[in-house]
């Protein structure tokens, strides 16, 4: 049974709205569809987010400086010389 007492002296005056609580049901369970979406939603980027950066990681790890540093002084000793 749904309580359709009057609300009072309110905003919307005495009105009585029965909402059944198969509706309010229903609307939860979509809410929580649409939440649980956002979190795989989510998780698969942070997932990919962080693959990309253990990939730099890797990368800048196995690159040492020194090597980079003599790569660019070569380029740039080539470049003023012609």
């Amino acid at each position: 049974m749904v309580d359709t007492a009057p609300v009072g002296d309110g905003p919307w005056g005495s009105s009585r709205i029965p909402i059944a609580l198969a509706v309010l049901n229903e609307r939860l369970e979509g809410i929580e569809e649409k939440l649980d979406a956002i979190v795989v939603t989510q998780g698969r980027k942070t997932d990919d987010l962080e693959s990309r950066l253990r990939m730099i990681e890797r990368w800048m790890y196995a690159v040492p400086a020194s090597i980079v540093t003599a790569i660019v002084s070569v380029v740039v000793t080539i470049t003023k010389n012609t």
